[in-house]
């Protein structure tokens, strides 16, 4: 780091516990990476803040999925600086694996560590503040930034796919698998910590495999033995593709304990459009996985992402992904305008779509997501709904409050709460009502657990 900015800490007394500040941006991926570094630095005593507040090291743990996302990841690093000058600032993830000069030219940022070696920050930090762990005040706060609800555990990351349009196979790398006794300890340890959800999560959870003997343990393998192993009352898994949909997955979405929800990013209903995108799959292919799950799973909640306004795409097309997305029904979509990534094969494709176009595209295709959503809302009216409650959404002018949190399929719910009832992570039982917000509104609730 430059000499001329030296950290805060140095100036204060040594028995101040150094304080830190994470902002995440992009996938759940990253949230777990997120978790993993935040224990680091707790474990070594350092103090979690608010990113809005003061603190000796600022961690911004990017995501360059598009150039708004490369953008973002760049203001909150400007942001971190101006909030204290002599903090240390450090850029990790997929923006730095992609486009590492950009970073180190930036005043702003003392660090910068990519995806696969993202998880030594924690160690470089430690040394870049020459903190072992000494000896600090005993009546010092420690403020916790984070509850104990729904914990994120990576069991893979990378992609060898090399669609055209993405950047990931370069920010994240080959694929690479977790061995399945950490998964295990891992979710253990998040029960232990009063963790009631736990969301197993990668660039692509449905390829997930381990080696053992003479087999490969796959996705439901690996399912399996955390529901036989653990005592998880909710486990979650994201990012599966329609090849991963087979009996026996969908045998386990049915297992108590299993959310019924799954995300399973479309991003085009058009055949041509996805034979461009070098998509592994088909429109047939996505259809007959959707069908089968909806007659084996009827309350299941699906997600998705789309991108609009990939190069080449004619107004034909967009109907054709807009017909398609109205006949399956999603609970919610992320829609993206094509943003081209240098380094990848569409960022130099012919016919690039005009930025109003996108736009225009996009807000057609999210205003449909807002009426299958309000679809998926409306089939909760009347019914009983397990919810696992996150936090006060609202404190109304009574002292009473208005929890959310969300059931197994993702449908979020406010939940009435009394002025003095805590719901923070407990289960409920509760009746939907009305829509509201970006969900459901329920009444008080029928059960706590």
């Amino acid at each position: 780091m430059d000499a001329s900015r030296p950290l805060l800490l140095q100036a204060r007394s040594p028995r101040r516990r150094p304080r830190f500040a994470i902002c995440t941006l992009g996938c759940k991926l990253n949230q777990s990476d997120e978790a993993d570094i935040r224990r680091g630095l707790r474990q070594a005593g350092l103090v979690e803040v608010d990113f809005s507040a003061e603190a000796d090291v600022y961690i911004i743990n990017t995501c360059t999925v598009t150039q708004l996302a490369d953008r973002r990841s760049r203001q909150m690093l400007r942001r971190a600086h101006r909030q204290n000058p002599g903090a240390l600032v450090a850029a990790i993830g997929c923006y730095p694996a992609v486009n590492p000069d950009e970073l180190h030219a930036m005043p702003e940022v003392d660090l910068v560590v990519g995806s696969i070696e993202k998880l030594t920050v924690v160690d470089e930090i430690l040394d870049r503040l020459q903190w072992e762990n000494q000896a600090f005040d005993a009546d010092e706060p420690v403020e916790q930034a984070e509850t104990r609800t729904r914990r994120m555990i990576k069991i893979q990351e990378g992609c060898r796919a090399h669609c055209t349009y993405c950047i990931i196979p370069q920010a994240r790398g080959a694929p690479r698998s977790v061995d399945p006794a950490a998964v295990i300890r891992q979710v253990r340890e998040a029960i232990a910590e009063g963790y009631r959800e736990v969301v197993l999560t990668g660039t692509h959870v449905g390829t997930y495999k381990w080696p053992k003997g003479d087999r490969t343990l796959r996705l439901a393998d690996l399912l399996e033995r955390v529901l036989s192993e653990t005592a998880i009352e909710r486990l979650r898994v994201t990012s599966v593709g329609p090849h991963e949909i087979d009996e026996r997955f969908i045998a386990l979405l049915k297992h108590p304990r299993m959310a019924p929800h799954l995300h399973m990013a479309l991003q085009s209903g058009s055949e041509t459009v996805l034979r461009r995108m070098k998509r592994w799959y088909s429109t047939r292919q996505f259809r007959r996985a959707v069908r089968r799950l909806r007659e084996e799973v009827p309350d299941i909640g699906i997600t998705t992402d789309l991108i609009v306004g990939f190069p080449g795409e004619t107004e034909a097309e967009f109907a054709e992904t807009c017909a398609f997305v109205r006949e399956m029904g999603f609970a919610k979509l992320h829609v993206f305008p094509f943003s081209p990534r240098k380094g990848t094969l569409a960022a130099t494709m012919p016919d690039q779509v005009p930025p109003r176009v996108k736009e225009r595209r996009s807000a057609e295709l999210r205003a449909l997501g807002d009426e299958l959503h309000a679809a998926f809302v409306a089939r909760h009216q009347g019914r009983e709904l397990r919810v696992l409650v996150e936090q006060v959404a609202t404190t109304l002018p009574d002292g009473s409050c208005l929890w959310s949190g969300y059931t197994g399929n993702y449908l979020r719910v406010y939940v009435p709460g009394r002025a003095d009832e805590d719901l923070e992570n407990r289960f409920v039982t509760v009746r939907g009502v009305a829509p509201h917000a970006d969900g459901i509104r329920s009444d008080p609730p029928l059960r706590v657990d």
